[in-house]
């Protein structure tokens, strides 16, 4: 299967240390320090989260949230630039009366959307 040996990753720098890094490693590590590829890439990634409030009851509360994950994706080879690509994630939820089971939903979206940027970031370094 040529798909195997079409490209590592070389380096990974996060512009902003965060606890959801390792999340966007951990999808990548598969193709991190691989011998013998086509290809060999370093990745420069900038990551943003935003939570926002989408609606809010006649009392001012929130009733909806907005969270949005944006990630700036620079990809490297040979020191040279071969992309600057931005993904973008959004999901909207209600409101929770137990802000302790709604952060740990929060936590949930967030890592689902993280992971659906890292499937898009490995089939953009595919198709580089």
């Amino acid at each position: 299967n040529d798909e195997n040996n079409y490209f590592s990753i070389e380096n990974v720098v996060f512009v902003k240390q965060k606890s959801f890094n390792k999340l966007i490693l951990n999808k990548l590590k598969n193709y991190i320090d691989s011998d013998n590829k086509i290809k060999k890439f370093s990745l420069n990634i900038d990551i943003a989260v935003n939570k926002s409030v989408k609606s809010k009851n006649k009392q001012g509360n929130p009733e909806i949230y907005s969270m949005n994950i944006v990630l700036n994706l620079n990809v490297f080879e040979n020191n040279i630039s071969k992309s600057n690509v931005k993904f973008n994630e959004n999901f909207e939820y209600s409101n929770q009366s137990n802000k302790f089971n709604l952060k740990q939903y929060e936590n949930n979206i967030q890592t689902n959307l993280l992971n659906k940027i890292s499937e898009d970031i490995i089939k953009h370094l595919y198709a580089l």
